[in-house]
């Protein structure tokens, strides 16, 4: 792929523009760690319908991605397709965080509950995809540099990193001084919506002012229909892309879901250091890794360390509550390193797979991509999270009174371990197998043309030919992979 010598963007709007992860990183850490702990333990609401709260919204999200990622596709205005979504999702973002964080735990009825937390989630999901899709697709279209692209998102992935760091820290925090007695319901929610939706909005914002596309924008339209959904699935590259994804997305997020409980019930561990421990080891191979992706494919950055990942998984769901503290925050190390790969290099690789298309056809449609992506991201999360919820009910979770001395039925505890250990297990076994499969190596990458929707196979069909057989078998003739 020819390299532009000249970086296309200051560093200013690098900066301006990687900071637009942080709700990226920081929502979902804030949604995943807190919010099936909030509906079950403070609002009150039973376990199996809290995960019905957080499933129900999802099948909206079945509509609302893909129309998002078509609608920014096929928008034209003189900002650009994907700036003016940014700003009017930035603007609802707030609104939303205030109706799902919303103190609702004094009303009676459990039903009443139950519809305000579909619905605030309903409205929330709808702000999320406003922001999510554009901003994932306007990562592919900020330069048409190769290098200065991955370095795009190499930055904007250390946003979202700390960002999630920090949300799942600050928010672990209240938790603790909520359940401690120190503060009370009311300032729980204002700290919530006052703090996290300040952090979140205002970059997205500043992106929606500051930022700009810089891919040709496809003079011809895409359409909107149940095929044109699902036609990214035709791209070989991006159904594997799709597998990693939502392989370390997953584990996170059964993770994030099961920590507190996990801290809370099974070992008796300090929760914010146990997630400290996880984070800072992830933020310590988010370096290594942003260095080693100068050099090295991306598929075995993704997937080198992940062995380890399952040992640690192993140690999380069978050591027993009576052993030293130490051996958990142990074995939480080991898969934090075990799994950074996977959890940076995603969206790391989207653009190359964003190009690989448009050389088949002809057309950059990141939206639909892009649209695709977090569909089935939301979906798989709320399934799952929804299975956790069924799994606490049916074992017999309990509110506790006490949150000095807390206790749970054995099943309870039996069903966390497992859930967090086979999760983790299973998915990142996936996540290896494919990702030894995954075909644009840095080789590949970089016999690609530089990204233009003009070009497409009819115009390069000697070019395409051979990438085709490169990502085919994950090789090319000129260079070995590395």
């Amino acid at each position: 792929m020819t390299t532009v010598s000249k970086p296309q963007m200051t560093a200013v709007e690098r900066i301006i523009f990687a900071a637009g992860d942080i709700f990226g990183g920081g929502g979902a850490a804030l949604i995943s760690v807190l919010y099936l702990f909030y509906l079950t333990d403070i609002i009150g609401i039973p376990p199996a319908y809290a995960g019905l709260a957080l499933l129900i919204p999802k099948f909206w999200d079945a509509i609302n991605d893909p129309l998002m990622g078509a609608l920014s596709d096929n928008a034209r205005t003189r900002w650009g397709r994907r700036r003016p979504f940014l700003a009017v999702g930035g603007s609802l973002l707030i609104v939303a965080m205030a109706a799902i964080w919303a103190p609702i735990g004094g009303w009676d009825s459990t039903t009443a509950k139950t519809l305000w937390a579909i619905g605030a989630n309903l409205f929330y999901t709808t702000a999320a995809t406003t922001v999510a899709v554009p901003y994932g697709s306007m990562s592919t279209e900020v330069t048409t540099d190769y290098e200065e692209r991955n370095r795009i998102n190499v930055m904007r992935l250390a946003f979202s990193t700390i960002s999630a760091a920090l949300s799942t820290l600050g928010g672990t925090t209240l938790l603790n001084l909520y359940t401690s007695g120190r503060i009370t319901n009311l300032e729980l929610y204002l700290l919530l919506v006052g703090v996290f939706g300040t952090v979140f909005v205002v970059p997205i914002l500043t992106v929606a002012i500051a930022s700009r596309e810089r891919t040709p924008i496809p003079t011809r339209r895409s359409g909107l229909s149940l095929i044109d959904v699902v036609r990214p699935l035709q791209h070989e590259p991006f159904r594997k892309l799709l597998v990693l994804y939502v392989c370390q997305a997953l584990t996170m997020d059964v993770v994030s879901a099961l920590v507190f409980y996990y801290s809370l019930y099974v070992v008796r561990l300090n929760v914010t250091v146990f997630l400290g421990i996880f984070i800072t080891v992830n933020l310590i191979g988010f370096i290594v890794v942003g260095r080693l992706v100068r050099t090295v494919s991306k598929n075995v950055l993704y997937r080198a360390a992940i062995p380890a990942a399952l040992l640690g998984a192993l140690g999380i769901g069978l050591y027993p509550a009576d052993w030293p503290a130490w051996g958990p925050y142990l074995c939480s190390m080991v898969v934090a390193a075990g799994i950074c790969g996977g959890v940076l290099m995603s969206w790391v690789m989207f653009p190359d797979v964003i190009d690989h298309a448009e050389l088949a056809t002809g057309q950059r449609n990141a939206g639909a991509f892009a649209g695709l992506m977090t569909l089935i991201r939301g979906l798989s999360t709320a399934v799952a999270v929804q299975l956790i919820g069924l799994m606490l009910q049916f074992t017999g979770y309990q509110v506790p009174t006490d949150y000095f001395q807390p206790t749970q039925p054995d099943a309870v505890q039996l069903g966390i371990r497992a859930t967090m250990a086979g999760t983790i297990i299973v998915l990142m076994s996936i996540g290896w197998v494919v990702s030894g499969r995954y075909p644009l190596t840095r080789p590949v990458c970089e016999q690609m043309p530089p990204a233009s929707a003009s070009w497409g196979r009819r115009r390069w069909p000697s070019v395409w030919s051979s990438l085709s057989r490169s990502a085919a078998t994950g090789r090319h003739r000129q260079r070995p992979p590395r």
